[in-house]
């Protein structure tokens, strides 16, 4: 091997191990773990009230309301506040919390004040929304900036807005004007909408229009006219808008098409980051990019999705994962009472007694 092919296998390894999601779990005797980088780590004798599991992080308050992060790198763990936190939130790599009416975010494993007079926040993947009490407004944080998109004048009704990974809409009540904020900018979707059918996704937003009577999607900077009736109901993901339409078909926008994924209405539907699953005649089906197949013809009694991956617990109490169109078996073990999904890491505890940890089929038991 050549001294670049060395340099270059150090440095994939090096990011793979990075991009990794934590697992966090607590043992029996109440010991509050996490499995990092192939090796267990101890962080409390207590367990957690909350955790927040991460690409190489665990953000958690400990049993006294504190604060902290473990950072796989180097095998750090900080305090973030020694005082109990009002909300704390997360998603995709960003971490956000309020202490009164300031709003902090993790940074490098520090935390930085972010704004104060903060009435409420959401996180997203790429943003933070934030209510500002002080200058009255509704205003995005984005790449170190703070860009107002709504006027929120005191005394009117708490403003309502919806945010996927990286866009956010918000209804003015008065003018019944939609307003999109995407990439830094805010525009107009419509000027005549109805609050109950807007659904804000990662980069996809389905909107009634009123005046031309059509529902919408807008993806990508453009807008598509998916139906000429009103849809019954609409539900977001990752890139994907599915919705029953007015005749009760399940049709779905994915990869800039629109598919009818059912000519009836299904009992049930669900839509987890970039998949829709859905019910139809006692069966579990899935939908994605690699088009329908079913999952098993009852609905299982846990399953979990993240990104493209499917999770779920047989009749068997089995372990079976479905990606990228394909089923395979999670471990060899049955009788499985429940599990954990963390990024690409299923967590369950064996019928044997250790914890197990499989990833892309290897395992870690504890």
């Amino acid at each position: 091997m050549t001294r670049m092919s060395l340099i270059m296998l150090l440095f994939m390894r090096s990011f793979l191990a990075a991009a990794q999601v934590l697992v966090p779990f607590v043992t029996d005797d109440g010991h509050f773990m996490v499995h990092a980088d192939g090796r267990f780590e101890r962080l409390e004798r207590e367990p957690p009230i909350r955790v927040i599991a991460q690409e190489g992080q665990v953000v958690y308050v400990d049993g006294q309301g504190r604060l902290k992060v473990f950072l796989q790198e180097g095998r750090r763990l900080h305090l973030l506040h020694d005082t109990p936190v009002d909300h704390l939130q997360g998603a995709g790599q960003r971490v956000a919390w309020s202490s009164g009416d300031s709003l902090y975010v993790l940074r490098e494993g520090r935390a930085v004040l972010a704004a104060t007079q903060v009435e409420r926040f959401e996180v997203a993947d790429s943003m933070i929304v934030v209510h500002d009490r002080e200058h009255q407004s509704l205003e995005v944080l984005w790449r170190g900036q703070h860009i107002p998109i709504a006027d929120v004048s005191l005394g009117t009704e708490r403003p309502q807005w919806r945010s996927g990974s990286n866009v956010v809409t918000f209804l003015d009540k008065s003018s019944r004007k939609l307003f999109l904020y995407e990439a830094g900018r805010v525009t107009v979707l419509t000027d005549s909408t109805d609050v109950g059918i807007v659904a804000t996704g990662g980069g996809v937003v389905g909107y009634w229009d009123d005046r031309a009577d059509r529902f919408m999607v807008h993806e990508r900077g453009k807008d598509h006219v998916v139906s000429e009736l009103r849809p019954v109901s609409v539900k977001t993901g990752e890139g994907v808008l599915a919705f029953v339409d007015g005749i009760g078909k399940l049709r779905c926008w994915q990869g800039g098409q629109l598919h009818t994924v059912s000519n009836k209405p299904p009992t049930d539907y669900w839509v987890e980051d970039s998949l829709l699953l859905f019910v139809t005649d006692g069966n579990l089906e899935l939908f994605g990019p690699h088009g329908t197949m079913t999952v098993e013809s009852y609905v299982p009694e846990r399953w979990l999705v993240n990104g493209g991956l499917l999770v779920y617990l047989n009749l068997d109490r089995e372990l079976y994962a479905i990606e990228l169109g394909k089923r395979k078996r999670v471990g060899n073990e049955g009788a499985i009472p429940t599990f954990d999904l963390f990024g690409n890491a299923v967590l369950y505890r064996s019928p044997s007694g250790p914890w197990t940890i499989i990833r892309k089929g290897r395992s870690a038991l504890y």
